[in-house]
């Protein structure tokens, strides 16, 4: 009877330590690798890196996190083989020492460019902890399974050697036989591997909505601007339109675009009165939405207005992307095939001044933009002096760049406002509006430069620099100033 029971606890402790070698060795190795990965120079490099490649801290930390979540995933999974635990290793890690901290940075107080505090939207900082947990999963998993196929490439024959070394101490500790299992249960065979595919297609399913965490900020749309009293009976919030128009210059395309209509435009007492126009062009990737979910444009325009601090007007956020694979730089292709800056410069005024109730003179129409919407607003203004009395230049550059030019050099030359501008004395007359970061660059440097000459050429200016990098959080106090700085007619 002893010696049964010491057989039993033999082969029950052997198959308990082998399961907790399977479970618990990838779980330690994970959250020791994700621990040092996050606490060593690897992160900061990292989001040094990301910051170089033109991206703001924010964001390069949260993508440097989801790195370092793969990477610890895969450093648990290569020695076992056993994906599940470390990704449960690698998550806990990446939210102790990356979500918790965003978390603790978003409740802290928030202010608009005023100084007036933004409430933070709780819903909205749930849901966007939820994307992050489920990228963060989903990055382990591949980590995990790219170190497990690794592992099973490299180490399978040092297993198979361990594995028969134990076999031949078992085989003799049993007497000739080997424990093994009695049996598979159907849970092995049948619920977990639908439960592993069902997680997955959820963590799918919301990873896929996702995409303003990289194409703005994890921190975008999380506080909900102060609230505004209506006055003077008008409405306290403008309008968002949608619109589109076949543009001849596209060669017949439809293309989509924004409104924004101010809050007296559709009340009685304001029906036939007419506005000065903004157009603001996003930069690359982007997309016409861009200026309304992260530039905060119609959010400053109803607090402007509201305040009485400026005038109403119209603002008209169009669509620039051409195409697949190729920024268009807001210009004309040197193939003549894609002509985005006669889209905006004439058609697209032409359809507004038309149809919305606009004071149609350069001297009321201006045009901006950020990054490459920045160039082409520069650009297309120089061009087009005779149509857009304003630009502002936000983060821009103004050296034409891209394959949109055909690697001509006469015409990148051409479309180069840097070069252009000095032989255009037409467009000397334009109103001009820089903005830039200290800590974004080249286009700080680009920013400084195209200052210069504009002093050089005796032309008036307004610079803005705030302290930052490539960022939407720039670009939002930057625009407030813009839209206080214009002084139609």
């Amino acid at each position: 009877m002893k010696v049964s029971l010491f057989s039993s606890l033999k082969k029950y402790r052997l198959q308990y330590g082998l399961l907790l070698f399977h479970v618990l060795f990838p779980l330690l190795i994970s959250l020791f690798a994700g621990l040092l990965l996050f606490n060593t120079p690897v992160m900061g490099n990292l989001v040094t890196v990301l910051i170089a490649f033109g991206l703001d801290p924010l964001r390069a930390q949260f993508i440097a996190a989801l790195m370092i979540a793969a990477g610890s995933a895969f450093t648990g999974a290569i020695w076992t083989r056993r994906k599940a635990s470390a990704i449960v290793g690698a998550d806990i890690i990446f939210s102790f020492a990356y979500l918790t901290g965003f978390v603790r940075l978003e409740i802290q107080p928030v202010r608009d460019p005023v100084g007036t505090l933004e409430p933070l939207n709780i819903a909205a900082l749930v849901h966007t902890c939820v994307l992050i947990e489920a990228l963060a999963l989903l990055c382990a998993f591949i980590g995990a399974a790219v170190g497990a196929a690794l592992g099973e490439v490299l180490l399978t024959p040092f297993y198979h050697l361990a594995y028969a070394i134990w076999q031949r101490a078992m085989s003799r500790d049993n007497g000739g036989t080997l424990p093994g299992k009695s049996g598979t249960s159907f849970l092995s065979i049948g619920v977990w591997p639908w439960l592993a595919a069902s997680v997955m297609i959820l963590l799918i399913v919301l990873a896929s909505g996702s995409e303003d965490l990289f194409l703005y900020s994890p921190d975008i749309g999380l506080h909900v601007p102060p609230s505004l009293s209506a006055h003077s009976g008008l409405p306290a919030h403008g309008s968002i339109v949608e619109d589109s128009m076949v543009s001849p210059a596209l060669g017949g395309q439809r293309r989509p675009f924004l409104v924004y209509l101010p809050p007296g435009y559709n009340t009685p007492q304001e029906r036939t009165k007419r506005y000065p126009t903004l157009y603001l062009l996003h930069g690359s990737p982007g997309k016409d939405t861009d200026w309304i979910t992260a530039g905060n444009a119609t959010q400053s325009a109803d607090l402007l207005i509201a305040s009485k601090s400026i005038p109403e007007l119209i603002m008209v956020f169009p669509d620039g992307n051409g195409r697949p694979g190729e920024t268009s730089e807001w210009g004309n292709s040197f193939d003549g095939h894609q002509n985005i800056e006669t889209f905006v410069a004439v058609d697209l005024v032409h359809y507004v001044d038309a149809k919305y109730r606009t004071i149609a003179e350069p001297a009321y129409r201006g045009i901006g933009g950020l990054s490459m919407g920045g160039f082409g607003a520069m650009n297309i203004a120089v061009h087009h002096p005779d149509v857009f009395g304003f630009v502002i230049s936000l983060g821009g550059y103004y050296t034409a760049e891209g394959s949109v030019w055909g690697n001509n050099a006469a015409y990148m030359r051409a479309n180069s406002p840097q070069d252009t501008l000095p032989a255009n004395r037409a467009a000397w007359k334009l109103h001009i509006f820089l903005g830039a970061a200290t800590k974004d660059q080249p286009y700080y440097a680009d920013t400084l430069r195209f200052a210069q000459l504009l002093q050089q050429l005796h032309i008036p200016y307004h610079l803005d620099i705030e302290p930052g990098y490539h960022a939407w959080k720039v670009w939002q106090v930057q625009l407030y100033h813009a839209l206080l700085w214009l002084h139609w007619g």
